[in-house]
């Protein structure tokens, strides 16, 4: 209340209130279904068999009757998204495509709730309007399976419960949501508030209101359409010729006094982009003082205990009853041949039939009974050791502590009696998988580039790169060539269950309340007394630093543009004030000269503990011009001058990052990461200490090992053909792979 009354008092009184029309209306709905039909962009030379998107789309009530977002939320889960989902299950067994995917916008005064087929054929429309239309009146009739909707309501109440918006601070997200409101006139708290919609939506499952929103909205609802999205290799060419003429026309139709204006106009803009702010406007804005920041870093919540002779890692905080569970099974006992099915277990396990439970079945006691569970290939590297890397099989989960004992009965049940003998069921989670693979290809593509970079340089980011590029390649050879790979599949697996889920060498992290922790423990025991316990010799994998220097082309217009090395590698060590020079270039060169200047979304820089380094855009339209911005940090920091206060901002910027609120799953998972890494508090403490005394002088000093890791010249690129092509001179391969 103090800070609303001083802006009030020092702000707001200075000024009259006036009304604003911020109404927005409606949408007139549709009389009739329309459709739709677009085209997008793939690469020159791409195959165009099955890549056409179809999606049906329904505007659904508005935003303002928080009961209906709420239960068409949980319908989305229930309906497409759980492995039991009815509606994304049919659509997969009438083979219209290669993947499912559905979205719920309720953000907007008129929400959208989309069905869509990835990877399907025009011609398939009418088919895939049968096979939605037929199973919603199925499941209208028949009334949803109450399990199934049980374990979406619980899902969705354990996410209202936890809060867990990961990195995200809290307060951002709940001011994001209390635009799905105020922007339409709504109470701007409505969002914040969910007992009482839960409460209802829990009583509409009881009464079969569920399936009258389906009727409603879905079935009956003629305020929709269905979308034909088909791939088109000449509409980048197409829309490049049209801007072109559309310019030439512009500038035909312009005297040569308005040429004029727009050429000074845009160098007055470029000047004013290369421009400094003035002293003594910046000294306007309020500062902390160095002297404001808390010296000493956090310490790791972390305490050893030994549990049926396995080492577990104890992190005592306060988690609402909530345990966060993870177990981290070693995995360097897997030969080399038999990494990339590593990799594949990560897709299947879990979501397939058991001994004692469908798929279907498996998956809505998983949503019954815990806030979720996964299975994923990480590793880790040992703090300073570039040559080290320790491969883990992690099991993560998160549950009510009063329902551990039902969590360590399913995982019990995956481990043992998981099924990997249905060539429907493993060729459907494959073509998943593909799907979303390729979907993350475009949208993550920044992050593409940097995994591939860094696999150049250390055997830890090869050993990750196995579930990049190479698992993609994999998986696609696996459904090419289906009938021989699912054979290999059933051998390897067979191979590799017992070598993994095995207790020698285990790793426990348990995040909980301290009074819970003898619960947790109670619950667990079970499971580590009936896990083997064999010894395999550890297989080293081939690793050598190769610069490989790769191009890799999709249909996408701009760039994703990276270039690093390993500074410990090249005779430098890691320092604190790298994280402030990550700082100055994030908002100073990066952001003037790439952002700014060059018209890219972002750019980025890391320098990390382990020595590689990279340097990052994101969106970009350029590419050569991107790699030159690079190339000449050296001589940036190497003329490096800044203010004292100026110096002051970047190292609070930096400090604020580090200091970021943590939720309590992360505050486990960074002390049990930092524990394998070997990494102390008195290393983090150094670190602070570091970053809290940078001086300019520790910038410019900086230079010279920036510069030597460019010209080590190792980059690695996503792009469009035109851009890449026009830099092939840059890469050993360039490779298509969207």
């Amino acid at each position: 209340m103090s800070t609303l009354s001083f802006l009030d008092e020092e702000y707001l009184n200075n000024f009259n209130k006036i009304e604003i029309d911020s109404h927005i209306d409606v949408q007139k709905p549709f009389t009739a279904r329309k459709l739709i039909k677009d085209i997008y962009p793939i690469a020159p030379g791409e195959a165009k068999e099955n890549k056409t998107f179809l999606s049906m789309n329904y505007s659904i009530a508005t935003s303002l009757e928080k009961e209906k977002m709420l239960a068409f939320t949980i319908l989305e889960h229930a309906l497409l998204k759980s492995e039991a989902a009815p509606l994304r299950n049919a659509l997969i067994k009438a083979g219209l495509g290669s993947d499912v995917i559905s979205s719920f916008d309720n953000g907007i005064l008129q929400p959208m709730f989309s069905i869509i087929v990835n990877g399907s054929e025009a011609d398939k429309v009418d088919e895939f309007t049968k096979v939605v239309t037929d199973t919603l009146n199925d499941i209208v009739k028949n009334g949803i399976d109450d399990e199934l909707l049980q374990a979406s309501i619980n899902s969705m109440e354990f996410k209202l419960r936890e809060a867990d918006f990961g990195q995200y601070p809290k307060g951002l997200i709940y001011n994001i949501n209390l635009m799905n409101s105020w922007l339409y006139d709504g109470d701007a708290t409505m969002y914040l508030h969910y007992e009482e919609a839960l409460k209802t939506v829990k009583q509409w499952a009881k009464e079969g209101k569920f399936e009258a929103l389906i009727q409603e909205y879905l079935l009956d609802n003629t305020h929709s359409h269905i979308l034909i999205l088909e791939p088109d290799e000449n509409v980048i060419a197409k829309q490049e010729k049209d801007l072109a003429d559309k310019l030439a026309q512009k500038k035909a139709s312009m005297s040569k006094e308005d040429i004029k204006k727009i050429i000074a106009d845009t160098q007055k803009l470029k000047e004013r982009q290369r421009s400094v702010d003035k002293p003594e406007d910046l000294e306007k804005i309020p500062l902390l003082k160095i002297e404001d920041i808390t010296k000493q870093c956090d310490k790791l919540i972390i305490a050893e205990d030994e549990i049926a002779d396995t080492k577990v890692l104890r992190h005592d905080i306060d988690t609402n009853g909530i345990c966060y569970l993870r177990m981290l099974f070693d995995i360097s006992n897997i030969a080399y041949e038999d990494i990339n099915y590593l990799f594949l277990l990560e897709e299947f396990i879990g979501r397939t039939a058991t001994k004692n439970y469908t798929y279907e079945a498996l998956a809505n006691a998983v949503n019954l009974h815990t806030g979720g569970m996964r299975f994923a290939v990480a590793t880790y590297d040992k703090e300073g050791d570039v040559d080290s890397y320790m491969p883990k099989f992690v099991f993560k989960a998160k549950v009510l502590v009063d329902k551990m004992p039902e969590l360590i009965k399913l995982l019990q049940e995956i481990i043992f009696n998981s099924s990997f003998t249905s060539k429907e069921r493993i060729k459907d989670l494959a073509m998943q998988c593909r799907s979303d693979f390729e979907m993350s290809i475009l949208r993550s593509g920044h992050q593409l580039v940097l995994d591939e970079l860094m696999a150049y340089f250390t055997p830890k980011e090869r050993y990750d790169n196995f579930g990049d590029l190479k698992f993609y390649a994999f998986i696609k050879n696996f459904l090419n060539d289906f009938d021989n790979e699912f054979n290999k599949m059933q051998t390897a697996f067979a191979k590799i269950l017992p070598m993994i889920f095995n207790k020698a060498n285990l790793l426990t992290s348990i995040t909980v309340s301290k009074n819970d922790y003898e619960k947790v423990i109670s619950a667990i025991k079970p499971l580590l007394e009936v896990l083997p316990n064999e010894t395999y010799p550890k297989q080293e994998i081939p690793f050598a630093v190769e610069k490989k220097n790769e191009g890799f082309i999709t249909s996408s217009q701009v760039q994703y543009v990276a270039k690093g090395a390993n500074f410990i590698r090249l005779g430098y060590k890691y320092t604190g004030a790298m994280k402030v020079l990550e700082t100055i270039m994030r908002y100073e060169y990066l952001w003037t000269n790439i952002r700014v200047l060059g018209g890219a979304y972002g750019a980025f820089v890391k320098f990390r503990r382990d020595g590689n380094m990279y340097f990052g855009s994101y969106r970009d339209p350029n590419l050569v011009e991107t790699l030159n911005v690079y190339d000449k940090t050296a001589e940036f920091l190497r003329n490096f001058n800044v203010s004292d206060r100026e110096m002051t901002k970047y190292i609070i910027g930096t400090i604020s990052n580090i200091d970021m609120p943590l939720t309590p799953a992360l505050k486990g998972e960074l002390a049990s990461s930092a524990y394998i890494a070997e990494m102390t508090d008195e290393m983090r403490q150094q670190q602070r200490d570091e970053i809290l005394a940078t001086t300019q002088e520790d910038i410019r000093a900086l230079a010279d090992l920036v510069d030597a890791c460019m010209k080590e010249n190792a980059i690695c690129v996503l792009g469009g053909s035109n851009k890449v092509n026009e830099a092939k001179d840059v890469f050993k391969t360039v490779t298509i792979i969207l």
